[in-house]
């Protein structure tokens, strides 16, 4: 089955908006008992609930959802725990990566809007937050200006 450019674009939102999730759960974990762990959980969990409701507009144009590939993200797991390990401020090892993901998510959100796709699907996107929201809810002003 072939996909149309729809389909692949709002795939890659959905693979972006997971990867950020489990990118934002894994911070979480790493900073347990910070102030910052509980609003990265938070925001994970607004990422899968996203991923699930862009889901339902893939399959409404006759596709299924897309999945990370579970081996490139352990590999990026290990890499990542190791950085945070040996970084001197852990927190903003954590930070960074999370800011990283949301960046690729803004993009991947901005490729998608350039699709031709149905109003309630378009909505979706939009309603999606981007990196200055993101700024905010970790309360870092370090990489502000950045993104959208």
């Amino acid at each position: 089955m072939l996909r149309d450019d729809r389909q692949v674009a709002i795939n890659l939102v959905v693979e972006a908006l997971l990867e950020a999730a489990h990118v934002h759960q894994e911070g979480a974990e790493l900073l347990d008992g910070q102030d910052l762990s509980a609003a990265l959980r938070a925001l994970a969990e607004q990422r899968r609930r996203a991923a699930l409701e862009l889901g339902e507009h893939v399959r409404r144009l006759g596709d299924l959802p897309s999945e990370p590939d579970a081996d490139l993200e352990a590999a990026k797991d290990l890499l990542a725990r190791l950085q945070v390990a040996i970084a001197s401020d852990q927190r903003d090892q954590v930070v960074q990566r999370c800011r990283h993901a949301e960046e690729h998510l803004a993009e991947r959100v901005r490729e998608a809007l350039e699709e031709d796709l149905p109003a309630d699907t378009r909505a979706v996107l939009e309603s999606i937050p981007g990196v200055p929201e993101l700024t905010a809810a970790l309360g870092t002003g370090s990489g502000a200006g950045h993104g959208p």
